[in-house]
């Protein structure tokens, strides 16, 4: 049973836009995981195989217990009952007590807003007690969104400013995507040095709107219950 599950489309979805959430949270005692929905195998550098080694790099780092993939397909995710499946299946198996997903309108790239779908999705319909999916049925007690290429401003912020260094180089351990070690690799949009610092800018913009250097967004899927105002202290 982990506490905090976080799905990604690719594999360094999920570090760019709660890799400090993650990591903070898992130095306060928590059991955190990522769920890569694709193996990434459609990204202009990077093998399959380079891509799951510096996904486990960027686990460790962050200090999660569980890094897996779904190997659902890359640049053609699709909201299908296979999919739905795969995904309440590992909630079944995973039960955990918050899901984190890619927020499901206005991305750049198509794979983020299915994703976002395919978890609203397969998170209700995980606890359907007839959903022919291996495992008991099961609802987790919070589900948000995060933001990758969406400029909204999100209804909660995470102070992550004690953990930004383990943000940063789990972002360096996906040295494919975000490096230009080599002369064969090809130019996008992420290696582009803007970027990273579109990123950095992007969290301390977040932090600053609740006076901390650093923070990471969430958007609700659906308003938690609060019975008392004074004492409550939102998601950190």
């Amino acid at each position: 049973m982990l506490d905090l599950l976080a799905f990604g489309a690719h594999p360094d979805d999920v570090e760019i836009g709660v890799g400090g959430i993650l990591a903070a949270h898992a130095l306060q005692g928590y059991a955190c995981g990522i769920i890569d929905l694709t193996a990434g195998e459609m990204a202009s550098n990077g093998t399959v195989s380079q891509r799951r080694a510096e996904g486990r790099e960027a686990a460790r780092v962050l200090e999660c217990v569980v890094r897996e993939c779904l190997d659902l397909p890359d640049a053609a995710l699709a909201l299908d009952q296979e999919a739905v499946y795969l995904v309440a299946a590992a909630l079944r198996q995973f039960r955990p007590r918050v899901v984190l997903s890619p927020y499901y309108q206005g991305d750049r790239h198509p794979d983020h807003n299915v994703a976002g779908e395919l978890l609203r999705r397969a998170v209700y319909l995980s606890g359907l007690r007839r959903l022919p999916v291996e495992g008991e049925p099961f609802r987790p007690k919070q589900f948000y969104f995060y933001l990758l290429s969406v400029d909204i401003l999100p209804d909660a912020i995470v102070d992550i400013s004690a953990v930004y260094n383990r943000k940063e180089q789990a972002l360096d351990a996906h040295r494919t995507q975000f490096g230009q070690d080599c002369s064969e690799q090809v130019a996008t949009l992420i290696n582009n040095s803007c970027y990273r610092r579109y990123i950095r800018n992007r969290d301390a913009y977040f932090g600053s709107l609740t006076g901390v250097e650093y923070g990471e967004g969430l958007i609700f899927n659906n308003r938690p219950l609060v019975k008392d105002i004074i004492d409550w202290s939102g998601l950190v």
